[in-house]
């Protein structure tokens, strides 16, 4: 007899860069219960950062192609990425997405709302969508 089936610690690789106004993270891994705090943490981290310094930031893209899974803690982490890039007046671009996020964008009605660009892009005229999944 064997105990329960261990289940592997989820692993998220986060990079950032700053350049020209416009924060990068590069996600790649699992977005998912139990390390979703990081991405929610780097991202206020960078526009906090940013705006000590004296760099001003219009866009926040999460560059997402080396993402492998996601769940519903992944998917309220965008959520709340999306809360503080608006908070900011920041636009938030999800690029790259994977199948797997997109799928479940659409099965939650989450896709328009993080997939369109920030009201203040909408305001000055912009497209009001960012779908930058084959850039």
């Amino acid at each position: 007899m064997t105990g329960p089936a261990s289940r592997p610690v989820p692993r998220l690789d986060l990079r950032t860069e700053f350049q020209q106004g416009v924060v990068t993270v590069h996600v790649g891994g699992s977005l998912e219960y139990g390390v979703t705090d990081s991405l929610v943490a780097a991202v206020t981290e960078q526009l906090d950062l940013a705006r000590t310094g004296g760099r001003a930031v219009h866009r926040l893209d999460l560059e997402l192609a080396e993402l492998t899974f996601v769940d519903s803690m992944g998917l309220a982490s965008l959520l709340m990425a999306r809360r503080v890039t608006d908070a900011r007046g920041v636009t938030l671009r999800l690029n790259r997405r994977p199948d797997c996020l997109d799928r479940l964008l659409r099965l939650t009605c989450t896709f328009d709302h993080l997939t369109a660009a920030a009201a203040p892009d909408r305001a000055a005229g912009g497209s009001g969508t960012s779908d930058l999944r084959g850039e």
